[in-house]
């Protein structure tokens, strides 16, 4: 099927889309220093989110690191070690896991905004889905080189249970998004699997040279498509399920986020 949003440009989560959460910090075309823009003058999460957000543009430069958060805290006229306040609320989580993380929701935040655009061109759930799952995976394409040190850091034992709360919402927005607002006995197994979907495109990604990443979405397309007609080809929930969970383990572990 010639998808229609295959022919148009995406908006994705580039450095100059990142800036553009810093307007309130920037005046004519520059960087408030810490002299016109008093510390305290900033409530707290204002301060994280736009040290946050400047480290996410800092990342293909210096990793998923505390340097990358040192670098966009300096810059934005705070302490080097102003980040702190950038550590999220998990338990002896580190900067790497905190800055992961805050991507994360971003790029579900743009995904979002997308889809308040363009949805409604699509018909189906499959159609939307497919859709969502695009438009999720480009905004991970500008950080794609780093994308491998993101996957050690969330498949260090004490972080992955952040990576799979992270899949799992990620999971539930989508089919949100699609319009699923089902509660039956389904709705994990249904879940589960497209996180499963989107976890083997999205690692596939990392691998794929071909232009425009067109192997990429033909292998979406060929996942979706089986995940859909497992779906209504009459499968006990359990069984879906069971059958999905299997698929997700097997996928963390050959790419290093859980192991044997």
């Amino acid at each position: 099927m010639n998808w229609r949003f295959a022919q148009r440009s995406t908006r994705q989560l580039s450095a100059s889309r990142i800036q553009l959460w810093q307007a309130q910090y920037v005046g004519k075309g520059r960087l408030l220093s810490s002299a016109q823009r008093p510390a305290d003058q900033i409530p707290s999460n204002k301060a994280r989110l736009a040290i946050m957000d400047l480290a996410l543009t800092k990342v293909n430069k210096f990793g998923w690191s505390e340097q990358a958060l040192t670098s966009a805290a300096t810059e934005l006229g705070y302490s080097p070690m102003a980040h702190g306040s950038s550590k999220d609320t998990h338990s002896g989580s580190s900067s790497g896991l905190s800055l992961i993380t805050h991507f994360m929701d971003r790029a579900l935040d743009e995904t979002r905004i997308e889809a308040d655009d363009q949805l409604h061109e699509f018909d189906s759930t499959t159609e939307k889905l497919r859709f969502l799952c695009r438009v999720r995976l480009r905004q991970t394409r500008p950080m794609l080189q780093r994308w491998p040190e993101a996957a050690a850091i969330l498949s260090q034992p004490q972080n992955v249970p952040v990576a799979m709360h992270q899949l799992a919402d990620l999971a539930s927005q989508l089919y949100y998004l699609a319009g699923d607002k089902s509660s039956r006995i389904d709705w994990y197994a249904k879940r589960s699997a497209l996180a499963a979907t989107y976890l083997a495109t999205e690692l596939y990604m990392c691998e794929d040279r071909s232009p425009n990443s067109q192997a990429t979405w033909s292998f979406l397309d060929d996942r979706i498509e089986n995940m859909t007609s497992a779906e209504h080809s009459g499968l006990k929930a359990v069984a879906f399920t069971n059958q999905f969970s299997r698929n997700s383990f097997n996928i963390l572990s050959s790419w290093g986020f859980v192991h044997r």
